[in-house]
């Protein structure tokens, strides 16, 4: 993923993407799609999470500090990889946003603000 860039909000609550972030106005939620195959999903989360908060990644705390990163990525790859017809959805709280990931690459980050509405 690119460095944090600032996100815009469009007039009709429709997403509108910067990089690989997009905010949706009407849920007050951002989502990132990924490459797993170039971005383990632990970083990817990482990422995303500075992005949407508009500040560092290396100011997050570590990931690890709420789950195990290594079991992520491999609960991730190893069901992308699979003929699985089970789709993988993991969700977690982190640097004060609810996180949703999911094995196809997106992330939903609502953060504490739209978590009120």
């Amino acid at each position: 993923m690119d460095s944090p860039t600032k996100q815009s909000e469009s007039p009709g609550g429709e997403p509108v993407a910067h990089g690989h972030m997009t905010f949706n106005r009407e849920t007050g939620t951002y989502w990132a799609e990924f490459d797993g195959c170039a971005l383990q999903p632990a970083v990817a989360v990482v990422y995303a999470v500075a992005e949407a908060n508009q500040t560092d990644p290396l100011s997050l705390p570590p990931l690890q500090s709420v789950l195990d990163a290594e079991a992520l990525n491999a609960l991730v790859e190893t069901n992308t990889n699979s003929q699985s017809q089970t789709e993988i959805t993991v969700s977690f709280e982190y640097a004060g946003h609810h996180v949703v990931l999911k094995e196809h690459g997106r992330i939903v980050i609502t953060p504490p603000s739209a978590e009120k509405r």
